[in-house]
């Protein structure tokens, strides 16, 4: 696997030395295009390192024994039922997980991953409130948002590792926060905007309510990390948490009978 890119001295891996330590679930929630991916393989990597058994969570790889003709990929767009029937699996699966350590990402907007959010009576939730428990929102400064969504537009355009196929593309990235916007209109918890441009204070507003119900706090990233090659390169290893066909055919199947009973960010 690849080598941390993390200085020993450095706040940002002193940080991930303590939820290695403290933590048996670690959530890196967040918009696509704010840096999970990277952060997601470098705690995995120190964490192996100091000999946790880790497994990892991520929504491109998640979502993908979900989707089928009836519900495809749609311009880079997940369906709907796909999104609520993938997230009640997780949800379920949660209690019965082998794992020494769950290192997962968390888009939550348009309801990804919601399910993990949402106070819920089942088995799941005394683990999601649980000290052990982490949901971290990495809140990167606009300068570092323009980075990142720089370089996506580069790895859409010349993919390095497969799986960058399957990263929201830059339009979709935008969509995206636009809907964030209006989301943080409708729960009154920014001003109107002046532009469509990535705005932090809105950004972390609207997620650490989202996750008010967990063990949250924010990530401040300063300066872009210097990530060498694909960040998913050297995850290949580690096991992901993926349905099995019937499975998803079986969260669909109830997804379709069930409708939704709240909007998706009612957590």
């Amino acid at each position: 696997m690849a080598e941390s890119i993390l200085p020993p001295e450095s706040e940002l891996r002193q940080r991930f030395t303590r939820l290695i330590s403290d933590c048996d679930r670690v959530f890196f929630a967040g918009l696509p295009g704010v840096g999970k991916s990277l952060l997601l393989q470098q705690l995995a990597l120190l964490a192996v390192d100091a000999g946790r058994a880790v497994a990892l969570l991520q929504w491109d790889v998640l979502r993908q024994p979900f989707e089928n003709p009836r519900y495809p990929l749609e311009d880079g767009a997940t369906h709907p039922l796909v999104i609520r029937a993938a997230g009640n699996w997780l949800r379920a699966q949660l209690p019965h997980l082998a794992c020494d350590l769950l290192i997962g990402e968390l888009p939550l907007i348009g309801g990804r991953l919601i399910e993990l959010a949402q106070a819920r009576d089942d088995a799941a939730e005394p683990l999601l409130r649980d000290a052990r428990s982490q949901f971290v929102v990495p809140l990167p400064s606009r300068e570092v948002r323009a980075r990142i969504e720089a370089k996506r537009a580069q790895t859409i355009a010349a993919p390095q590792h497969k799986n960058e196929a399957d990263d929201a593309p830059p339009h979709i990235l935008r969509a995206l926060w636009g809907d964030l916007q209006t989301l943080a209109q409708k729960l009154n918890l920014a001003e109107p905007p002046r532009d469509s441009t990535y705005n932090p204070e809105t950004y972390a507003a609207v997620y650490l309510h989202l996750l008010r119900h967990r063990g949250a706090s924010l990530l401040p990233v300063e300066t872009a990390l210097p990530a060498r090659g694909s960040v998913y390169a050297h995850l290949a290893d580690l096991p992901q948490l993926r349905a099995t066909a019937d499975e998803a055919q079986a969260a669909l199947r109830e997804a379709e009978s069930s409708p939704a009973a709240r909007a998706w960010w009612e957590v």
